[in-house]
């Protein structure tokens, strides 16, 4: 058996990423997001707003003591604010810190202590993002909460050898968060119209195409240690 813990589960690639694994009856998703749209059998769902640390901490992993392998997918993500600094409210800073980054560092602590025991491979995904390692204006806290979520990724590596890190970023992918930077106000976002053409030439890969490789990485995890893009796949 293996099991799967998401995040963001109601929407773009964390469902379809869940309704693939499900396919396979030997599978369990524990899936975590503010709204549950996934019904099955092997599913289990958490309903939590991930903008809220006081959730996070109380929430309790699944006892899986006889799985081969458990992994955790970081997928939640919220491109935040689309604002250049100085124009921004302390409420839309810190949760895009708090979704970004803070709740999958908190996240991947109670993973490691839950299931440092454990005989199963483990695995901490992050599906990460190229605006991680490129400064986009107007994205100044996606890019910045994505560039730490990647390097705490690299952190967990050094200090684990029995848990296998990956953050792989997914490219261009026809999700919701695509939709809400086409609708941007161009002032405060300088790339709009790139990204609008983005969609209007069909340039944006599927949610489930993008998820069938994340599959694949997931099954067979060591043999993607050094891939960070998905269309390396």
């Amino acid at each position: 058996m293996r099991g799967f813990i998401i995040t963001g589960t109601s929407s773009g690639i964390g469902k379809a990423l869940c309704e693939l694994l499900l396919e396979d009856e030997n599978n369990r998703v524990f899936g975590i997001s503010r709204t549950q749209k996934i019904e099955h059998s092997n599913y289990k769902h958490l309903s939590l707003d991930l903008n809220d640390i006081a959730e996070i901490e109380a929430l309790e992993f699944p006892d899986w003591s006889n799985a081969e392998q458990i992994s955790l997918i970081h997928n939640a993500g919220w491109i935040g604010p689309i604002q250049k600094m100085g124009k921004q409210e302390l409420g839309a800073i810190a949760a895009s810190y708090i979704i970004n980054l803070v709740a999958p560092a908190v996240l991947s602590n109670h993973f490691i202590a839950r299931y440092r025991s454990s005989k199963a491979q483990k695995v901490i995904l992050s599906i990460g993002s190229g605006a991680a390692h490129t400064p986009v204006a107007g994205w100044n806290t996606y890019c910045s909460s994505k560039a730490g979520l990647d390097m705490l990724s690299r952190c967990i590596d050094e200090e684990y050898d029995d848990i296998i890190n990956l953050s792989i970023a997914p490219g261009k992918v026809d999700t919701p968060m695509q939709n809400d930077i086409r609708f941007a106000d161009e002032k405060e976002f300088p790339r709009l119209k790139e990204f609008q053409n983005y969609h209007n030439k069909g340039e944006l890969t599927g949610t489930k195409e993008v998820a069938e490789k994340y599959k694949k990485v997931l099954y067979k995890p060591a043999q993607h240690l050094h891939i960070d893009r998905i269309s390396d796949i």
